[in-house]
């Protein structure tokens, strides 16, 4: 039994060693990513809006059609934050990233699209419209683990707004997008500091109202989200 143990503690300690999370090898890869950093990002992104359309019909009969629509959009933008050790393998990031939005087209496809009206006196090329998202502002924190010098994973939690706009036969939308961000991803640093950052994210973002599709009281009520993939290249000052 005592030969046993030995052999896994032997076992234990070489696997330490390789993943690099032995004392020594951790001290020097967490402390290598303290301090102030900045980047440049660039995303593709893929936003849906799932929800409802209700359209007011003849004689005050309303019909309310549910369906999601969607589409894929590029995003480009900066990051800048700081990086604080909380010991040997942990450090602790926040920051501020802004990046320009995108569009998505709501119009009826098969009845049933959010942007679709059935309703009497009512058409699809008459009630499609387009929302724009602009000036996309996150704010975040990033608790991360070194795992090699110069490399680490993280999970990013934080909050995002945006400008929203309504483009079409509308007559009313909310003027901004709030929600939260959860996300996960890599660093891999340079001697230099330079460092480049991949990452997969997730924002959800709070309910929305688009009032007077048509120019009528048809309305409609939907919850957006936005998914997205990201590569930053950036400099640890």
């Amino acid at each position: 039994m005592k030969a046993l143990r030995t052999t896994i503690c032997t076992y234990a300690i070489a696997l330490l060693t390789g993943l690099g999370l032995t004392t020594t090898s951790l001290l020097a890869g967490s402390a290598d990513f303290a301090g102030i950093y900045g980047a440049f990002n660039a995303s593709a992104g893929g936003a849906q809006i799932s929800g409802t359309h209700t359209a007011g019909g003849q004689g005050g009969n309303s019909e309310v059609n549910e369906g999601k629509v969607g589409g894929v959009f590029p995003l480009a933008g900066y990051e800048v934050g700081f990086n604080l050790p909380l010991g040997p393998v942990f450090f602790l990031g926040a920051g501020h990233s802004w990046a320009a939005g995108g569009s998505v087209s709501l119009a009826e496809s098969e009845g049933d699209a959010l942007g679709g009206s059935n309703a009497a006196g009512s058409s699809a090329s008459s009630s499609a419209f387009t929302l724009e998202a602009s000036n996309l502002k996150e704010v975040y924190i990033m608790p991360s683990l070194s795992i090699y010098d110069n490399s680490a994973v993280y999970v990013k939690m934080g909050r995002s707004i945006a400008d929203l706009k309504a483009m079409g036969n509308v007559t009313g939308a909310p003027g901004n997008l709030t929600g939260d961000l959860l996300g996960i991803g890599t660093i891999a640093m340079t001697e230099s500091g330079i460092f480049i950052k991949t990452e997969g994210s997730v924002t959800r973002f709070n309910d929305i109202q688009i009032v007077g599709v048509s120019g009528t009281s048809s309305r409609v009520d939907g919850t957006p989200n936005i998914v997205a993939g990201t590569v930053a290249v950036g400099f640890k000052f």
